[in-house]
């Protein structure tokens, strides 16, 4: 089993409870905050690199004066977590 055949984009908890909360649809910057308990520039940091590799989107718009910015699992996101998740179940099948 070869640990160092997991992507280090999902080595991190707060990518992955990212990821996780957009498989369900698109989420502001709020609520993602609240899944994943991460203070802002943290959170901030981690939605940079994922928008980055293309895993991520955002849209950023004005509501009531105010900004916001809401985010969406793109398909290669989408599809680089499925590999992961394979790659996970691989790992479990080898150590039974």
């Amino acid at each position: 089993m070869n640990f160092k055949s997991i992507p280090e984009i999902f080595q991190s908890r707060v990518r992955l409870a990212i990821i996780s909360a957009l498989l369900t649809g698109d989420k502001t910057f709020s609520q993602i905050k609240g899944i994943t308990h991460a203070a802002d520039g943290s959170l901030n940091m981690h939605l940079v690199k994922l928008e980055e590799i293309k895993f991520v989107s955002s849209k950023k718009e004005f509501v009531d004066k105010r900004p916001r910015s809401t985010y969406s699992l793109t398909q290669t996101g989408k599809t680089e977590f499925k590999e992961y998740v394979k790659l996970l179940e691989q790992i479990l099948k080898e150590s039974k």
